[in-house]
């Protein structure tokens, strides 16, 4: 996605720890407040002139004020995608750039439907471990993307980056 804007793209993970989700919460909240706990870790340890932090929540299609974050195990990856089978829910992102002493964020929000997945899908969908490190245990651009479909929102969103990212990175090049 940000190659075509000419940038190199060195990835790393953060050492601090990310600050836990909470149930109670609004999700969007929720994102907010882990992506601030991000934008301070980034401001601590990295250099680049350029810097993207991100983080990525699905809303319980049950409870709105309940995170899906990642699952850290098989049998958490199929509790998330046994709730989200047949169903409707929230995806919630929050991106920042930092660039010198200018932070630019933004939260978006988007809404995906998910087929009604059979045993011997959500057992092909966990064998291939597309859900590590995803939100609500699902990435749409892998192997869960031929059972879901935005019906409202960016795909940007629902993969981890607010849209309005892509344009303020195009405003900074130019």
């Amino acid at each position: 996605m940000l190659e075509p804007l000419g940038l190199e793209i060195i990835q790393r993970p953060l050492t601090a720890q990310e600050r836990p989700h909470k149930h109670g919460v609004p999700i969007s909240k929720q994102v907010e407040y882990t992506l601030l706990g991000k934008i301070e870790a980034a401001q601590r340890e990295c250099t680049a002139p350029i810097v993207i932090v991100a983080d990525t929540l699905v809303e319980d299609p049950d409870d709105a004020l309940n995170p899906m974050g990642q699952p850290s195990n098989r049998q958490e990856a199929l509790n998330m995608l046994l709730r989200l089978s047949g169903r409707n829910h929230r995806v919630w992102s929050g991106t920042a750039v930092l660039s010198g002493d200018v932070v630019q964020s933004w939260i978006s929000s988007a809404t995906v439907s998910i087929d009604s997945l059979s045993d011997d899908v959500l057992e092909a969908l966990i064998v291939s471990e597309s859900w590590r490190g995803k939100a609500g245990g699902y990435d749409l651009a892998g192997a869960m993307g031929q059972y879901a479909q935005i019906i409202n929102g960016d795909e940007e969103t629902v993969l981890g980056l607010c849209p309005q990212t892509f344009d303020y990175l195009r405003s900074m090049l130019e």
